[in-house]
């Protein structure tokens, strides 16, 4: 068994097998604390893609789901992160993917390749290996990464681009007491939480936002005359 275990040990391949091990407990401790958070916000709306946050004067400050490395880097930095499409993914994400390209390369060379010419590489000749293990994963992490560009875009909206715009309700009814309807964004629908002007609306129905109520916190409705899907 230590023998089968033994080269994901060896020196050349000792950092990435470290930050796979972390990476894997952070996506595990990230589930844990996702399932407690679903189970204290079950029930209210979730904003796929969109982050709404009231302030005072009852606009919407846009605010992403992510923070991407690129934001807080600029120059030849930016060009670097940009072609390893850091610019438009989480870290975190990208890192999961980078770590697991690593090993993977890391590992490969070492049983296909490096044992054929070195048995216990030095420190000098495992930070060859390291460095050039490093320069191989970036590239098929970038082509890896390809597919998820453009999934993590957020959509910018304050209160005023709300008003007047059409939308569905998404809750069984939507009432002068409750009620959720689902608007349309370039990115995943966002749910609002609403009241109507007094009617009963059934879910379907298609909608106006008329008005911000910024005590309550929601959206006042008014029914139109069209209904179908979003």
């Amino acid at each position: 068994m230590l023998e089968l275990l033994q080269p994901i040990f060896a020196s050349p391949v000792l950092p990435a097998t470290l930050l796979l091990g972390m990476m894997v407990l952070w996506s595990l401790l990230v589930s844990v604390l996702g399932i407690f958070a679903f189970g204290l916000d079950h029930g209210l709306s979730l904003d796929h893609g969109v982050h709404i946050d009231h302030g005072l004067d009852g606009a919407i400050p846009s605010v992403g789901t992510h923070h991407s490395l690129a934001e807080s880097v600029s120059g030849l930095g930016m060009i670097s992160l940009r072609w390893l499409n850091l610019h438009e993914m989480p870290i975190m994400i990208w890192m999961a993917v980078f770590s697991m390209t690593w090993w993977a390369v890391s590992l490969s060379l070492w049983l296909g390749v490096d044992t054929y010419f070195v048995t216990e590489p030095g420190w000098f000749v495992s930070g060859l290996l390291l460095l050039r293990n490093v320069a191989c994963s970036l590239p098929l992490t970038k082509l890896l990464t390809q597919p998820f560009r453009g999934w993590f875009s957020s959509t910018h909206l304050t209160t005023p681009e709300l008003i007047g715009k059409e939308c569905e309700i998404h809750s069984a009814e939507a009432t002068t007491a409750f009620g959720q309807v689902r608007f349309k964004t370039d990115a995943a629908p966002l749910l609002l939480n609403v009241r109507t002007d007094g009617p009963h609306l059934p879910k379907g129905t298609r909608v106006w936002i008329t008005h911000y109520d910024a005590k309550r916190r929601v959206y006042l409705v008014s029914p139109t005359s069209v209904k179908h899907d979003l």
